[in-house]
């Protein structure tokens, strides 16, 4: 079962699912400490001093895609729990992934209330 995430930090370059995650979010657990950026350099420079208990990822963005962001986090020492967001289920996504020990898992857009329940860990 995961451990209840407390805090969660959430990094897409869709402001559409930001809305729609952040008010399934405030429902499901209105308690969650949540920090979303559509930007992945601000989320960098925030994860350089913040600290959170989950990382939604985007694999596709425009400014910087969710496999160089893992790369920045690794080089600041940031060891984050990881699910990486997608459009689509690419095969090669998931073999990009077992580079990366800290990913956890993908998530396929657009979440569900249901799936946002599961990964906070408040299924049981």
């Amino acid at each position: 079962m995961p451990q209840k995430v407390s805090t969660l930090v959430f990094v897409d370059d869709d402001k559409i699912q930001h809305m729609i995650n952040r008010k399934n979010l405030q429902r499901i657990s209105p308690e969650l400490q949540t920090f979303f950026f559509d930007n992945p350099y601000e989320a960098l420079d925030w994860l350089k001093g913040g600290s959170a208990d989950l990382l939604i990822l985007d694999v596709n963005m425009p400014e910087m895609q969710g496999w160089d962001f893992l790369d920045h986090l690794q080089k600041i020492g940031n060891h984050i729990e990881v699910k990486m967001l997608t459009s689509s289920m690419d095969p090669m996504d998931v073999e990009m992934s077992k580079n990366y020990a800290q990913v956890s898992g993908f998530l396929v857009k657009p979440l569900t209330p249901q799936i946002l329940t599961e990964i906070l860990g408040l299924d049981s």
